[in-house]
């Protein structure tokens, strides 16, 4: 038996920061990201499952897994064992994530599972750059 305790990365305000558009998806894009979060996406898993999963070393699941967090795709969870030893282990924080690219730029948006974030990139430059 385990117990778990949720922790989020919401500000004093109760407002979870989102990151530009570009930011999420630079992010999304580095090695292991995306297969972390496959990796991740339908149970909590600690680092070490997910790096041997993934094929990674845990240092670079890690920087992964930091870096999605404060993207706001990721959370952490503490697991408490019956004996009392504690792992923290890591899970998505959406259900979906869409990417959208209207005249007024580029929007990632990602909801479910307790989000409603939504990133506006920059407006695309009048000379096609």
């Amino acid at each position: 038996m385990s117990a778990t305790h949720t922790t989020t990365t919401e500000d004093s305000a109760g407002e979870t920061d989102t990151l530009p558009s570009g930011e999420i998806l630079t992010r999304l894009n580095a090695a292991y990201a995306q297969q972390i979060l496959e990796t991740i996406s339908t149970e909590a898993k600690p680092a070490r499952d997910i790096a041997v999963e993934c094929g990674a070393s845990r240092a670079t699941v890690y920087r992964r897994l930091n870096s999605l967090q404060e993207a706001g795709l990721v959370e952490t969870e503490m697991q408490y064992d019956g004996d009392g030893h504690h792992r923290t282990v890591f899970k998505t924080n959406f259900e979906s994530l869409a990417l959208e690219m209207t005249v007024d730029g580029l929007t990632v948006t990602f909801d479910g599972a307790g989000t409603g974030h939504s990133s506006i990139g920059a407006r695309p430059s009048a000379s096609g750059d």
